[in-house]
């Protein structure tokens, strides 16, 4: 039940340590805390929101982060080898939040949008976290820094950021049962103003994300003072929002105190910004430029920190049927990244496979036959032959040129990230020799407790392959964010037209390293 606001230190790192009834809290030196939640913290909602204090007021003191030296801390991405380039921007006095939506990929693209608008409103981004969803059934998600290097982010693009793991810091267990708030948790919740739109929180209902919950916090529909929504929260058109978004009641003339007297704003105040501005649902934004935006000004530059990378390494490493090359060829082929900082090892080269199964096939239309909705392994296995044929006829030229006689080359492995869990598809993979990514253990005899990502994300348990034992040492988080790192990794990439994870891959392994992709 410990919650970090920023990251700890050793126990030589340690300032001070303040014990109440509800918490332990223990400072250290790099300015971050530790919070311990006892047990009476979840039998007392006055208390623990007390104890807790408001994300607002954290805001508006602008507490620790403000300090330069904090700052670095506060940033930290938990990879201590320089894998960051630039100084990322500090947090101002304004800010931007809002709510994830759905799977991994899909928050992500949220996030994206979020960034764009952040970007354009002028303000500080508050970074939800990789949030629970149908997928991994769990009451908490970990920071967007544990798997991404957030500061290059912000360096590249101007965007300050804050997680809001340093605003407001809540048990990522808690109990289960009555006496703790898995059933009661709004209980313990402060107000969360947020302006709907998509349709998403237009009556405080109908709210698809699962970080409200983890951070304790109330949703509450909320416009700027004098703004008359035409739409009636159902806007997706991205100028419109934004627009929406600018306005801010610091326009007015005049302002309420807390006597509930009126007093003639200054100039200074009525220019300043609003310090808080929310949007429901930026996942359906849409308007001109918008997607070649989020990604040309957003998406090519959050890339994976090192720490994620190297854990790739090494299950390329184990899957791959040969070592790593040599190190004058390293040297040379790590110009291919477009940003050199990237600390990835060089391996030899593969194809990989997103084959996007479980849930998609709800996209069929009723009575529709599989054939005819999803992309099937034997047409997969097509491309496959057709990538190869390339190489042999491009192999066979250049050995032509340097008056040499022909050879067939070796055959590239290929590797499959796949949510495919029937035996008959799964024996189509094996008997094409190609390796499916198991990220279950060698002696699992059932899944998760607390998520289906077994079933729904890729673990299966009737391959060849080596499992890697992921999910277990490593939480329901990891399988599927090391897959989508993966899929960056190969030279050759096959996705899902209808697919996200699959369309972000593309997009990454071209504009990253210089990679073919496909989608199908």
């Amino acid at each position: 039940m410990t919650q970090g606001g920023g990251g700890g230190g050793g126990e030589e790192d340690i300032i001070t340590t303040t014990t109440t009834e509800l918490v332990t809290v223990t400072q250290y030196a790099n300015g971050t805390r530790n919070k311990e939640f006892k047990a009476k913290f979840f039998k007392n909602p006055f208390g623990a929101r007390k104890e807790m204090g408001s994300f607002m007021e954290t805001l508006a003191k602008r507490t620790w982060w403000v300090n330069s030296q904090t700052a670095q801390a506060h940033h930290d991405d938990g990879d201590d080898d320089g894998d960051d380039e630039g100084v990322p921007m500090a947090p101002t006095d304004a800010f931007f939040a809002y709510l994830p939506m759905g799977g991994s990929n899909n928050q992500f693209s949220s996030l994206q949008k979020a960034a764009l608008l952040a970007k354009d409103l002028k303000r500080t981004l508050i970074i939800p976290p990789i949030s629970p969803n149908s997928h991994i059934k769990v009451w908490s998600g970990p920071r967007y820094s544990e798997f991404f290097n957030l500061k290059t982010f912000s360096a590249k693009t101007g965007i300050p950021f804050l997680e809001w793991h340093d605003i407001k810091q809540t048990p990522d267990h808690p109990p289960e049962g009555r006496w703790g708030y898995h059933h009661g948790w709004t209980d313990f919740t402060e107000d969360f103003p947020c302006v709907p739109n998509a349709g998403i929180g237009v009556k405080n209902t109908q709210l698809y994300d699962h970080f409200r919950s983890q951070f304790l916090l109330k949703f509450k529909s909320w416009l700027p003072k004098g703004v008359k929504d035409s739409t009636k929260g159902k806007a997706v058109d991205y100028a419109f929002v934004r627009d929406v978004l600018l306005k801010d009641n610091h326009n007015d003339d005049v302002q309420t105190s807390e006597n509930n007297k009126t007093k003639t704003k200054t100039q200074e105040e009525k220019s300043k910004p609003e310090m808080w501005k929310c949007l429901s649902c930026p996942y359906f934004l849409t308007g001109s430029n918008v997607t070649d935006r989020m990604w040309h000004e957003i998406g090519l530059y959050l890339r994976f920190n090192n720490k994620t990378e190297r854990m790739v390494d090494e299950i390329l490493d184990l899957l791959l049927p040969s070592g790593i090359k040599k190190k004058e060829e390293e040297e040379e082929e790590e110009e291919v990244s477009t940003l050199k900082h990237s600390r990835r090892r060089h391996h030899p080269e593969f194809i990989i496979v997103h084959l996007r199964r479980g849930d998609i096939v709800n996209k069929c239309k009723p009575g529709q036959d599989e054939k005819d909705c999803l992309v099937q392994i034997e047409e997969i296995a097509v491309k496959v032959e057709k990538i190869e044929t390339e190489r042999r006829d491009q192999n066979n030229a250049r050995r032509s040129n340097n008056n040499e006689s022909t050879m067939i080359p070796e055959r590239l492995p290929v590797l499959v990230a796949t949510n495919e869990k029937r035996p008959e598809e799964l024996e189509k993979l094996n008997k094409l020799g190609w390796i499916v990514i198991d990220h279950g253990d060698e002696a699992e005899t059932g899944s998760e407790p607390e998520s289906d990502y077994h079933q729904d994300q890729g673990l299966h348990k009737t391959t060849r392959n080596k499992k890697l034992g992921t999910m277990t040492k490593l939480g329901p988080f990891y399988p599927p964010m090391l897959d989508a790192v993966l899929l960056t990794r190969g030279n050759y990439m096959i996705g899902m037209s209808n697919s996200r994870m699959s369309q972000l891959a593309a997009l990454r392994g071209a504009a990253w390293y210089g990679h073919k992709t496909m989608l199908m």
